[in-house]
């Protein structure tokens, strides 16, 4: 089978990457392992030079400067001068301009090489012009609205809650205009479900590492022989990164060998008085006399990051809102114990006090009642919690998601 994915991230050795990027890699490789034809379409903004696998055939579209101009001076003319309306009208053009991309060069592939299969990795707007002579499956990444209503300082999720912009309205119409909807976590087909009527087929991303590749020159120069907590990923409202904040200095204070490791883009957080500041400033400013034992190691590809997640005494992910998190499967992964965010699709996951912890949303004093539990337990208590934890993320592996996806493709093609 030729199977053409999709994406508008990849995870590769020279790219710092999130859970769509890795998610892409690891399916490409997978399909292509099972002795599969694998091509990845790339549909970036900018010209990317990416080295991936030899054996994966990549190609990378972008928007051109000239155009992304043009499409800058149309954004500005048709939003009648409102400012705040330019940038959402332009992503609006450059979505159908990349999806034009996408559809054109998946038909020069096919003349090429027959494409038995699409696969549409995030969202939908690459899919508006899908091609319908070739059977293709949209994956549901997340919900645009939601998410931007999720890093807010006041935090609604709720998906009635929040605007929809013009791309989220180009994706749905995407999402609704495919046969075929994927999403790896049950809350968000959900939302797909209550939302836009749709039926998406519930279906786990793989979990693949390898410890071979892992570069532990920044680790070492920074945290090795330490003992920490590691909160990781975007540091942002939609992560939590403000209850990590509240807590962090009732966290350090209690144990005085303890540091406080923050991994990611540092976005902005609102202080006290309402003034932008880094959140990882912001953590480290709530910290107050124990600021020195914060340590924040900046944004690091995979390779880098893996060896922090490794030897943390416990991951903190206080997300207010998930797909399926990669962070957490990681963690769990590597034997570390999670604190996470329950209705947020880490209950997909975490089975509370049993393989993991689940708080409450924006609780502080939830998440620093679970961060006490955890670190105080029995050595026999963590090893069966880490178990369980392993247990769950062995549902992940490459062999089994690989049959359940094939099953799929399979189903697709043949009612197609």
């Amino acid at each position: 089978m030729h199977i053409v994915f999709v994406t508008t991230e990849l995870a590769t050795s020279n790219n710092s990457s999130g859970g769509l990027a890795s998610y892409t890699a690891n399916m490409a490789r997978i399909f292509a392992l099972k002795g599969h034809k694998v091509t990845v379409l790339v549909a970036a903004t900018k010209d990317e030079k990416l080295v991936f696998d030899e054996n994966i055939s990549l190609f990378v579209t972008f928007v051109k400067k000239v155009v992304w101009n043009a499409f800058d001076r149309a954004a500005k003319v048709c939003a009648f001068g409102k400012k705040e309306e330019v940038t959402e009208i332009r992503r609006f053009f450059v979505n159908i301009y990349k999806s034009t991309q996408v559809r054109n060069k998946i038909d020069e592939i096919n003349r090429l090489e027959k494409v038995d299969f699409v696969h549409f990795c995030n969202l939908g707007s690459l899919a508006v012009r899908a091609n319908p002579g070739i059977p293709y499956v949209v994956r549901l990444s997340d919900m645009g609205n939601m998410l931007r209503g999720a890093n807010t300082p006041q935090g609604d999720i709720r998906y009635e809650a929040n605007k929809l912009s013009i791309k989220d309205k180009l994706t749905e119409y995407a999402l609704k205009k495919a046969r075929y909807v994927i999403s790896p976590s049950e809350l968000l087909a959900n939302v797909c479900k209550l939302y836009l009527d749709i039926n998406a087929v519930v279906l786990e991303s793989p979990f693949v590492i390898q410890e071979q590749n892992w570069d532990y020159s920044v680790y070492d120069s920074i945290v090795k022989e330490k003992k920490y907590i590691i909160h990781y990923g975007s540091l942002k409202y939609l992560k939590g990164t403000h209850i990590v904040a509240q807590i962090a200095k009732k966290i350090l204070e209690s144990y005085p060998d303890f540091y406080l490791v923050l991994a990611g883009i540092s976005e902005d957080l609102l202080d006290e008085k309402g003034n932008n500041i880094k959140a990882h400033k912001y953590v480290e400013r709530c910290a107050e006399e124990y600021s020195d034992r914060v340590i924040y190691v900046g944004r690091l590809v995979r390779e880098q990051l893996y060896p922090f997640i490794q030897n943390a005494q416990l991951c903190l992910l206080p997300s207010r809102i998930e797909n399926l998190s990669n962070a957490c499967i990681e963690a769990m992964a590597m034997g570390k114990i999670v604190v996470a965010t329950n209705h947020a699709s880490f209950e997909q996951l975490i089975d509370d006090r049993i393989s993991g912890f689940l708080c409450e949303r924006d609780n502080p004093d939830s998440y620093l009642n679970a961060i006490n539990e955890a670190l105080r337990m029995s050595d026999g208590d963590k090893n069966q919690i880490i178990l369980k934890g392993r247990e769950r993320v062995h549902l992940l592996s490459p062999d089994i998601i690989y049959e359940k996806y094939l099953s799929f493709y399979q189903k697709v093609m043949q009612e197609w």
